[in-house]
């Protein structure tokens, strides 16, 4: 699964936090493109994966809101 800008504010909107639109871009960056490993294999985050990673950076947003 790639993270898409509607996933991400979905997600965003569910962790009731709202984050800088850098971090946003950072995360549709990170999460949004295809993953290959040092061997050339092309790896896909589940969307466990996205979300967990996602709520660990905008923790800190959320504590501060």
């Amino acid at each position: 699964m790639l993270l898409t800008k509607k996933g991400l504010r979905t997600i965003l909107e569910n962790l009731r936090v709202r984050v800088p639109a850098e971090l946003e871009q950072q995360l549709l960056a990170e999460y949004g493109n295809p993953v290959t490993d040092d061997e050339g294999r092309v790896l896909e985050y589940t969307e466990q994966d996205i979300y967990e990673q996602l709520r660990k950076r905008v923790l800190p947003y959320a504590r501060n809101q």
